[in-house]
Parts: C-alpha cells; structure tokens; sequence
C-alpha cells in the first residue's frame, strides 16, 4: 500500500494536481494527504476524483471552525496513521501512532520517534519557499517494512528516504 503525502500547497493548485497525478499514477498511491494550506486545494483534489483525505492548516477559514477537524486517525494497511498541519495539533493518540504526518514549516523531513514514524512532506507553494524546495513524501507499507521517501517536486530526485522494520512501529493508540 502507497500513500502519497503533500502540505501546504498555498492555492498552487497547478502543481498540487502534477503531484497528485504522479502520486496516484506513477507511484500508485491509493491515498493522498494534503495536510492543509490550503484547504480549499484539498476539496479540490476531492472534486476531482482522488482518494483525498485532508485537514486545515493554520492560515485556512476551516481550522477555526469547530465542525472541521484539525487531527485525524486512520487504519491503513493494518497501520495507525495520524495526521495534523502542525505540530501543536497532535494530542496524545496521534502522537502514538505507527505513522504521523504533518506540514507547516515547509521543510520537509524524515524521523523515527520512539515506535513512530514522523513524515513531513515539506511544501508545494512555489519553486522554492523558507529556502526549501517544493517537494512531497510517499510512505509505502509493506508486509516487512515501512519505506518514506521525499522527492522534490521539479526534479523527481529523492530528497531523502528511510525504512523502517514494520515490527518496530508500535501503535500506542488505544493502549
């Protein structure tokens, strides 16, 4: 199982689709998390037919609002999976999950934390912001191994990738 995971995308919404379509073609995701910035770009990649799943981010009108929520939880592949714009958003259960995903600051990076596995994708606003390249993460969960990799967006190089054994990500959530 693929996940393809992209943030803060700042109404970029020509790239936000190039991304979504590699994610869902060439890498053969079956998710897509756009974690936010800007919502209404993620309700997009939904009106148009991909399998979305989205949070606020900070600077979006849906984060105050009380009936959107800020975290999310889900199983994929036998796996929790969290994820939040930010940081601060993350309570306890998300933090315990096997997989957390969040955006915000742009850059992108790649960690394991105690039984879980940090993934953030960095940005899609433009070429280049906060001095980072536009880039976006894909997480594959396999049988054995759990393998993110970052990949900037212009050029398709890997930024950077980690594997990590599935049997070390433990989900604390709900125990």
């Amino acid at each position: 199982m693929v996940i393809g995971v992209m943030s803060d995308t700042h109404g970029n919404r020509r790239l936000m689709h190039k991304v979504a379509a590699d994610m869902t073609g060439r890498f053969r995701a079956e998710i897509v998390f756009h974690l936010g910035d800007d919502y209404e770009d993620a309700l997009e990649l939904e009106a148009f037919g991909y399998p979305v799943r989205m949070v606020p981010g900070l600077w979006c009108p849906q984060y105050d609002d009380a009936r959107v929520p800020t975290q999310m939880i889900e199983d994929v592949a036998g796996l929790t999976v969290a994820c939040a714009h930010a940081d601060k958003d993350l309570g306890y259960r998300e933090r315990a999950a096997a997989i957390v995903l969040t955006g915000h600051t742009h850059e992108a990076s790649l960690a394991v934390l105690g039984r879980s596995l940090y993934v953030n994708p960095g940005h899609l606003k433009s070429r280049v912001s906060r001095g980072e390249p536009a880039s976006f993460a894909l997480v594959e969960i396999a049988p054995a191994e759990v393998r993110a990799t970052i990949i900037e967006a212009a050029t398709d190089v890997v930024h950077d990738e980690i594997v990590v054994d599935r049997a070390r990500l433990g989900d604390g959530v709900g125990e």
